[in-house]
């Protein structure tokens, strides 16, 4: 299900206070008020004003460091970091102690894949500005894709040292304990990113699995709670079709169609598979029934978990106005590795055609999803309690995103096909 498992960066920095030279000081105030309206446009997601009034700015002065800052961030916003590196590139040559325009670099240059590249425009924006808390965080990102974990949780510390609150440090140093069997320190990380972000998903899952490490299952079983939290339903018929096989041929038919699915990618869980990316967008065909089932159980969902227990996840969920829905198709030993959708706070999966072995029961608990099981990078020693759920053609199941769940292989020529969806704030 999981679509995007990379670890956060924080992003490229859209605003300066760097002013440029050479620029008469009455040009100076205009261009710094269009640089605050660019600004002001950035937040209000407005991208092509920002776009627009930044391009007038830098043919007014083309070199102007922060209008060329925000130009780069405006690249990365749309998903360019190639052309965003080639701006940053000429402002760290024009001004070379520009912090933030290397810290937006090796940013752009994580996205782009080069970790190592990455981290050296990181180090040059720290020797800069060595309390830089964000090139710490994405410094030490960049040295764990590396392979330099021991590294980068040396800059985790240090972004916690600068900033305290920073969870997604937190989350990440707890993570890196985890992999390397720390579960004491693990827990005191991400129940320290708790303290100042309530809702962090990581947090969740890894205060729960490094709980169970340490011994303290009770803690454990409080924040998962799978019993309470995973919910399920099956449905027999859609309005519009003649019975609910037709609906699921259709929504089959739909997937396979789909000009966005491909095989595996690096960054997802699935394996010997392939996946869509958004079914929201374009013909949704009988997607959009599909939509409107997954808004009346959603209804249903947050009044059921939130009543009458003192689970401290649902008074947390803010309103879920978006949804993220896409396709997965399993073949032979198809399978998802375990993972959880922290961007998330709801998550679900509905099952629309499973192969002839699983609705038989021929191979035990083959292609059934599992929760809170840990995943496999994480140097876990204790046996962690886990929840299975058997699929059924038709059947939806819903749970809180930060639940860690896996599909177990199955072996069949026929395909298994299942659509999954993140809702979020």
């Amino acid at each position: 299900m999981n679509r995007k498992t990379r670890r956060r960066q924080k992003k490229t920095r859209p605003r300066t206070s760097l002013g440029a030279p050479n620029i008469p000081a009455f040009d100076q105030a205009s261009i710094a008020e269009s640089l605050n309206q660019v600004t002001a446009a950035m937040n209000s997601g407005n991208t092509q004003l920002a776009t627009r009034l930044t391009d007038q700015v830098l043919r007014a002065a083309p070199n102007h460091p922060d209008a060329l800052n925000l130009k780069a961030a405006l690249f990365m916003k749309a998903g360019a970091p190639l052309d965003a590196t080639r701006i940053l590139t000429k402002i760290t040559a024009l001004i070379p102690k520009f912090a933030q325009a290397h810290f937006n670099l090796g940013t752009a240059l994580n996205a782009m894949g080069k970790p190592k590249r990455a981290a050296k425009s990181l180090r040059r924006a720290l020797e800069i500005d060595p309390e830089y808390a964000d090139a710490h965080y994405n410094l030490a990102n960049a040295l764990r894709q590396i392979g330099q974990l021991n590294d980068a949780m040396i800059h985790y510390r240090d972004t916690l040292k600068i900033e305290p609150g920073h969870s997604d440090a937190a989350t990440n140093l707890a993570s890196a304990h985890l992999v390397l069997g720390n579960p004491d320190a693990a827990l005191a990380a991400s129940e320290l990113a708790l303290k100042s972000d309530p809702g962090n998903r990581d947090a969740f899952s890894f205060t729960a699995i490094a709980a169970t490490e340490t011994g303290d299952r009770q803690k454990a079983a409080n924040l998962l709670s799978p019993e309470l939290l995973v919910r399920s339903k099956q449905f027999d018929t859609r309005p519009g079709f003649e019975s609910l096989s037709s609906f699921n041929l259709a929504l089959a038919e739909h997937v396979l169609a789909h000009p966005t699915l491909t095989e595996d990618s690096h960054n997802k869980a699935t394996r010997n598979g392939r996946q869509t990316e958004s079914l929201a967008l374009g013909d949704r065909g009988p997607v959009a029934e599909l939509q409107n089932m997954i808004g009346d159980e959603l209804d249903e969902y947050l009044e059921t978990i939130g009543r009458g227990n003192n689970h401290p996840y649902p008074p947390l969920i803010p309103n879920l106005t978006r949804i993220d829905i896409w396709g997965t198709v399993l073949g032979a030993q198809g399978h998802q590795t375990a993972h959880m959708h922290r961007a998330a706070w709801v998550s679900g999966v509905y099952y629309v055609k499973l192969p002839d072995v699983m609705r038989l029961g021929g191979q035990g608990n083959a292609g059934w999803i599992e929760f809170c099981r840990p995943p496999d990078e994480f140097n876990c020693k204790a046996t962690h309690d886990v929840r299975l759920i058997e699929p059924k053609e038709g059947l939806m199941v819903l749970f809180p995103s930060y639940l860690y769940h896996r599909t177990i292989p199955f072996e069949s020529d026929d395909l298994r096909i299942s659509i999954a969806f993140d809702l979020l704030a």
